[in-house]
């Protein structure tokens, strides 16, 4: 008697993911363009794969619940013979006709589909979609808490605030069915605090003496400032971890000093000529100075890429320039000829401007931001293993405005509600793709991690930054 065998039935997008998200995904495993993903998804019945044993259908299903993708595992007679149904591969096949693999070779449904055999698909490559779970509810109270308290307190409580928000998002961010923590003790973050107030009250107070004084503070302050980013950077490392193994920071002060003081300064004195530079050194410096225990992060592009994004902001802005000059000048020109008093219309006509530079400062944040993330995680590597992220600037655009509106409209009552859609954002547009077995991954660097001496802290072991 034969071994009973299954299929898997495409049903949709899970609850809870993006759909845009999780079809890009699919498109990508499946080595497929976005018009035949829709026709797939809407069709009445597609089936992916056939003839497989329960073990390996039950993976593929768990494979494709991990990018957010729903199916089903459905029983088939031995003797099936399939027909072409409305969401059949059959079209894809004969458009793409690529070769198979031996073990796609059996496949009379999704022939097409260049998915790499099973042993290959979960041993190989792997994509592990960020999942954040957190409420804009539940941190609405957490947050309002910290307000009050930290006001009692005469800001005293803003240390203990830190942590609770850090651990509040940590603990809803999940990746391959594990959450990230955060374990650092407000004591010392209070520590740093009160370092950090006492250089801006002694950064405020000169400024009220004398210009001297003010040049002297500043520059005694553009000294700390690299000691105060190395530091907290080391602290906020060294107190994140994922599945019992801790982040760290390895970077030096003389490294900061380049990447946030000298790089920029070149950028100013070359009239912005070198700033892609100072923009690369920058994430360089951050990332490639972190570490998973024992394993760096490596992050490296092309530094074409960020003359892309400057060139595009130089456009952007000659665009904006000529806008509001053809505007401001028909108002100032309206204003001449026809005066204030006599034709109030020439003020409203000021009001297109207003817009014209709202949304010019929207679309230029949302370019930066998402151009800078996707060029950071696109091309950032942990051991062999990768990130993929698909920022988009309009939806991008579209969170900022909204959270903004609320923002103002509420009188800043909906700022914890705009933070968890930020964080929300983030991860739905985030994936890790780990080339090998993840759990062999984690047990190697947790040995690593354990066998390692605790050393002695450093004696800046606080969080200088606010």
């Amino acid at each position: 008697m034969s071994s009973p065998q299954f299929e898997i039935v495409l049903k949709g997008v899970l609850a809870g993911f993006d759909a845009e998200k999780a079809k890009a995904d699919f498109a990508s495993l499946f080595s497929l363009d976005a018009e035949k993903v829709e026709r797939l998804f809407a069709a009445e019945r597609t089936v992916l794969k056939t003839k497989l044993s329960q073990e390996i259908a039950d993976k593929y299903r768990a494979r494709l619940a991990a990018i957010g993708v729903d199916s089903a595992v459905e029983a088939i007679n031995v003797e099936y013979s399939p027909t072409v149904e409305s969401g059949s591969y059959e079209e894809v096949a004969q458009e793409n006709e690529v070769a198979q693999s031996p073990t796609l070779a059996l496949e009379p449904i999704a022939e097409s589909v260049r998915v790499a055999p099973v042993s290959d698909q979960f041993d190989g490559s792997q994509r592990h979609p960020f999942i954040f779970s957190g409420k804009g509810v539940e941190y609405f109270k957490i947050w309002i808490v910290n307000i009050l308290l930290s006001i009692v307190t005469l800001g005293i409580y803003s240390a203990w605030a830190k942590v609770r928000n850090k651990q509040y998002f940590y603990g809803n961010t999940q990746l391959a069915n594990n959450t990230f923590e955060y374990t650092a003790n407000p004591i010392k973050i209070l520590k740093g605090r009160v370092i950090a107030v006492i250089l801006y009250g002694a950064l405020i107070f000169a400024n009220h003496i004398s210009p001297i004084a003010s040049v002297i503070a500043t520059i005694v302050f553009l000294i700390f400032l690299p000691i105060i980013i190395v530091n907290s950077l080391r602290f906020n490392a060294r107190y994140s971890s994922y599945r019992n193994i801790s982040f760290n920071f390895s970077g030096t002060i003389w490294g900061a000093v380049k990447a946030f003081i000298l790089w920029p300064l070149a950028g100013i004195f070359t009239l912005g000529l070198l700033f892609p530079f100072s923009w690369k050194r920058q994430s360089q410096y951050i990332t490639n100075n972190h570490s998973y225990g024992t394993e760096p992060f490596v992050f490296d592009v092309h530094i074409k890429e960020y003359y892309k994004m400057l060139l595009v902001l130089i456009g952007a802005t000659v665009v904006f320039i000529v806008a509001i000059g053809i505007i401001v000048g028909g108002s100032i020109f309206a204003l001449a000829s026809g005066g204030a008093t006599s034709d109030p219309k020439a003020l409203i006509s000021i009001i297109p401007a207003m817009f014209a530079y709202l949304a010019y400062y929207l679309a230029v944040v949302a370019y930066v931001i998402v151009t800078l993330t996707n060029l950071h995680w696109n091309n950032t590597r942990l051991n062999k293993h990768s990130f993929s992220s698909n920022w988009s600037i309009p939806s991008y655009a579209g969170l900022l405005l909204t959270n903004t509106l609320g923002i103002l409209i509420t009188l800043g009552l909906f700022i914890p509600f705009a933070k968890v859609r930020a964080a929300n954002y983030k991860a739905n547009h985030t994936t890790f793709i780990a080339e090998g077995n993840l759990d062999s991954f984690i047990a190697k660097k947790l040995e690593q991690s354990s066998s390692l001496a605790e050393g002695v802290h450093d004696i800046f072991d606080i969080d200088i930054s606010i």
